[in-house]
């Protein structure tokens, strides 16, 4: 358990990117495998690299949940199902999310998660069962400034690119 702004929070789990034989974090580009006949432009993560990952498929409740870099809370979003939000969305992504009208917060974390994996930083899951998800993340996000939840970090060091 670890309250945070007056929340309490449950650990859910450790992120943990899957590995090559080598025990290196596996990187994925998928707009290479998307064939993109509109000619849509990049979102600002679309190039990625990607990593993939997985957590327990115990929680699909709707909730509030906290990343974690090295003990310090880096990202605040708020979810109807947390292994859904994880297994569906952050850790696997579409090609088709790569492009602009795709979902750019999707690749962005996931973008950073694979950055901070290589870091060799420590990542964490955790959740809080709450049916006032949207107050409860807009109170933390508030309270805590989350460095991934700040507006235009780090989309605004990152150029757009037009999708080859």
């Amino acid at each position: 358990m670890r309250t945070w702004a007056k929340y309490n929070f449950e650990w859910t789990s450790n992120i943990r990117p899957e590995l090559d034989d080598d025990g290196k974090i596996l990187a994925f580009t998928p707009h290479t495998q998307y064939q993109n006949p509109q000619g849509l432009a990049l979102n600002a993560y679309g190039e990625g690299p990607f990593c993939k990952f997985r957590i327990s498929e115990a929680h699909h409740e709707e909730g509030v949940y906290i990343l974690t870099l090295d003990a310090t809370a880096t990202y605040v979003g708020e979810c109807l199902s947390l292994a859904t939000r994880f297994n569906s969305g952050y850790g696997s992504i579409s090609p088709r999310n790569c492009y602009e009208q795709g979902q750019t917060t999707i690749c962005g974390i996931n973008h950073l998660i694979y950055q901070a994996a290589q870091a060799g930083q420590k990542i964490e899951v955790w959740f809080l069962r709450t049916p006032n998800r949207k107050v409860v993340q807009k109170d933390l996000i508030e309270a805590l400034k989350p460095l991934w939840n700040r507006k235009g970090y780090p989309a605004a060091q990152v150029k757009k690119t037009k999708a080859k």
